[in-house]
């Protein structure tokens, strides 16, 4: 499911809460992933900021990794206890996947990964979501963020028995239905 929002940079911090909130809320055993998507200056290491202001790490700490590829940041939530940013602009081969260890740290249940330039990673990593930037003007941005149920889905198949895998992934579904539906209660009025 995909849903649209025209935003300003005032309106990220809701948007950021409103996307850590749907992701602590499906069950998985792996670290949650986040892709970016947008044009250079759409606002995606804005949001990266803002995501980490919500996991407690101070945003004006976080900078785009574009020349080291990859930053941790250790987060103080309920939930996350990291962040690993990725900027994959610089990815010569997708085989840097593996030469910075992400399919590792996606073993850590409670990292959020987030990456920009996800399709430098050539299917490499599967999201929990994806978020796009388009530029509508100087201060103002189109946000859509595609759910991506079947990859939530299957993570947590992977990991419960027979008996309730059909229950906990319908109740991943729902509580997720559920957030995205009260998406303008994350926004300043």
């Amino acid at each position: 499911m995909k849903e649209p929002f025209i935003v300003t940079e005032e309106d990220l911090q809701g948007v950021a809460q409103k996307v850590v909130d749907t992701l602590a809320a499906s069950y998985s055993t792996s670290a949650k992933v986040l892709f970016l998507e947008g044009d250079l200056g759409a606002g995606k290491t804005t949001f990266t900021k803002e995501l980490a202001d919500v996991l407690g790490i101070t945003k004006e700490d976080v900078h785009s990794p574009t020349f080291i590829l990859k930053k941790e940041y250790k987060g103080q939530h309920s939930f996350f206890k990291k962040l690993i940013h990725v900027d994959a602009y610089r990815f010569d081969d997708p085989q840097e996947v593996e030469v910075l260890k992400l399919t590792e740290d996606l073993k850590q249940h409670d990292t959020l990964m987030v990456i920009e330039w996800p399709s430098k990673l050539g299917g490499r990593i599967g999201e929990d979501m994806t978020i796009a930037f388009s530029v509508v003007d100087d201060t103002t941005r189109e946000v859509v963020i595609n759910y991506v149920y079947s990859h939530i889905g299957h993570q947590t198949q992977a990991v419960v028995s027979d008996n309730t895998q059909k229950e906990v992934t319908e109740k991943s579904y729902e509580v997720t239905e559920q957030s995205h539906n009260t998406m303008s209660s994350y926004f300043r009025t």
